[in-house]
C-alpha cells in the first residue's frame, strides 16, 4: 500500500517506523488479536516521535482514513 508520506521529508529510519505503525493499525483492526495493545502503543508511540507536528499528523490521519477507513486518532483514543 502507498501510504500518505511525504518520503522525502523523512530519513530511511524514520520512514520504517511510520510504515510500520500504519501496517500495525491495519492489522489491529482487521483482527485486534493479530497484534498486541501494547505493542501498537509503542508503535505509535515511535509514530508520534516522527511526526511531532499536529497539522501533519492530522493530514495523515485524514489521508489514511479516506484509503483505509481507519482513523489513527479514533483507533488510539478507544485503545
Amino acid at each position: 500500500m502507498d501510504y500518505p508520506i511525504d518520503y522525502e521529508q523523512y530519513t530511511i529510519e524514520e520512514i520504517i517506523l511510520l510504515v510500520s505503525f500504519l501496517s500495525d493499525l491495519e492489522r489491529y483492526k482487521e483482527n485486534p488479536k493479530q497484534i498486541d495493545q501494547a505493542d501498537l502503543k509503542k508503535s505509535y508511540a515511535s509514530f508520534k516521535r516522527v511526526i511531532n507536528n499536529m497539522s501533519e499528523e492530522k493530514r495523515i490521519d485524514q489521508a489514511f482514513e479516506k484509503q483505509t477507513n481507519i482513523s489513527i486518532y479514533k483507533t488510539m483514543k478507544a485503545l
